[in-house]
């Protein structure tokens, strides 16, 4: 299952950028937006063992397909790397797959808990998986075939990017990945 949201295009100057979140049911698109209060700064373990590999393996895989298409490379972002392993480790724990958390955060909102501000655009893509020998090829494979995915993936206007991964206790792998451009 996959879905992509971006974000921050469009807003008149001085106004907060906002994400816009589009989650894909087959030909279906549902928008969905919802104001929610900042939680508590939460504790984001460090990724170890796999799922660091996992994450190191699929920003470089992203960016192999960027160069091949002529696109420059994203800049790897600790802050970011934070941001997307809270989404995947809160996914994982509490058995969900969304963009909007439990507690009806989306991907603006964490960021502004992580103090990540001055950006200019934000996007976010998700992907869990379960049963695969490769799941970072194939989440990328899976990313390339969605139009909306594709277009986070491939986008000029990103210059910051991380992918943060976590591994479910049954084996499922949660990747979430932030693009970011700051003003």
């Amino acid at each position: 299952m996959l879905v992509s949201a971006i974000g921050g295009y469009g807003q008149r100057a001085g106004e907060r950028p906002v994400p816009i979140l589009v989650d894909e049911i087959g030909s279906m698109r549902l928008p969905k937006r919802k104001a929610v209060s900042a939680a508590e700064r939460p504790f984001i373990p460090r990724a170890a063992g796999i799922a660091k590999t996992y994450e190191r393996n699929a920003f470089e895989q992203m960016n192999a397909e960027r160069a091949a298409k002529g696109l420059a490379r994203l800049e790897w972002s600790d802050q970011l790397a934070d941001l997307a392993r809270w989404h995947s480790y809160d996914m994982a724990d509490r058995k969900y797959f969304s963009h909007r958390s439990k507690d009806g955060s989306t991907v603006d909102d964490r960021a502004d808990v992580l103090g990540i501000a001055g950006w200019r655009a934000i996007g976010e893509n998700i992907a869990f998986l379960r049963g695969y020998d490769d799941p970072v090829a194939m989440a990328i494979q899976n990313w390339l075939l969605s139009p909306s995915h594709r277009r986070n993936m491939l986008s000029g206007v990103w210059r910051e990017s991380a992918i943060g991964v976590a591994v479910s206790d049954d084996g499922a792998v949660y990747f979430t990945q932030v693009f970011l451009t700051r003003k």
